[in-house]
């Protein structure tokens, strides 16, 4: 396949690094010191598990230099996402698809009145990543999970799964009711973004406190009732489940918001803690936890505050 990394970060670059080392022929978009890099010393992914190095990868600034692809893989901040979505024109071909691999719950509805609803697919992606330096990322590990919409079979997305099938420490599972999936990891994402940020701690610190794992539980219990009110949550053991999800990971896990705020870069928080507020007040539902942490943070949503 020929694939397009709209957003060659930590989850971009991560996924598109497997993809090239599997024997697809991949392009990195970029910028700056990141593009920089890459084009000079290729693409670095440093974990304890399957650690890799691409001495050299396709890597362009602007999608008009790429040509039509198979497949966009859209993985750009969600602040970024109709800018983006603006400019992937000269990659869509006739068959072209694209997978978002963002945060949230909005990605899809964002992207597709600027390419057409029928190219889109959502995804969701576990796996922690980040840009540790310019051409390097860094994973400690853990889940590298994509699920995305079948969509009936569609025979792109259908190469995709197949591609990744190929790839080391890429797992990819084709969802028929990726909606649901969507909301159920939005839930685990934004519980586990607003106490990571907040707290300025890794997931292991957070359980391994009585009172911060209260809090966790409590973001996680209160993002489930927002869903259900929201139509979108059916199952009664989802919360215990995604605490147990939460345990499981690597003691250090961050996420990547967490990383962002460290960095002084803008969050995603409008999308993750702000949008189960929103809900919240929309549904008629409480939310103290997470309009806490959203209110805690908002000041640093654009960046560090002058």
């Amino acid at each position: 396949m020929r694939i397009a990394i709209m957003g060659s970060g930590g989850v971009g670059a991560y996924v598109g690094s497997r993809l090239q080392a599997a024997g697809e022929d991949v392009v990195f978009i970029a910028r700056g010191a990141h593009l920089a890099a890459l084009q000079k010393d290729g693409l670095r992914l440093e974990s304890p598990v399957h650690p890799l190095h691409l001495p050299t990868v396709k890597a362009v600034q602007e999608p008009s230099m790429v040509g039509p692809v198979d497949l966009i893989l859209f993985a750009v901040k969600l602040g970024d996402t109709e800018a983006a979505a603006r400019s992937l024109a000269p990659m869509i071909g006739p068959e072209t698809r694209i997978l978002t691999l963002q945060n949230g719950i909005d990605s899809v509805d964002l992207i597709a009145p600027h390419v057409g609803a029928a190219k889109v697919r959502g995804g969701v992606i576990y796996v922690s990543a980040v840009i540790d330096r310019p051409g390097v990322i860094r994973s400690p590990g853990g889940l590298h999970v994509i699920v995305a919409d079948a969509a009936h079979g569609d025979p792109v997305m259908a190469q995709f799964f197949a591609a990744c099938a190929r790839a080391t420490a890429l797992d990819a599972k084709p969802s028929d009711a990726i909606a649901v999936t969507l909301w159920e990891k939005f839930i685990a994402l934004t519980s586990l973004s607003g106490t990571t940020s907040l707290l300025r701690a890794s997931m292991g610190q957070i359980l391994a406190h009585p009172e911060t794992r209260i809090l966790q539980r409590q973001l996680v219990d209160e993002a489930v009732a927002v869903g259900r009110a929201a139509g979108q949550v059916t199952r009664t053991d989802l919360a215990d489940e995604i605490m147990a999800k939460l345990a499981g990971m690597p003691y250090a896990f961050r996420s990547s918001m967490s990383e962002d705020l460290e960095r002084g870069k803008p969050l995603e928080l409008r999308w993750l803690s702000g949008r189960v507020h929103a809900l919240g007040l929309e549904y008629g539902v409480p939310t103290p936890g997470h309009s806490a942490v959203y209110r805690a943070l908002v000041l640093y949503e654009n960046g560090k505050p002058a």
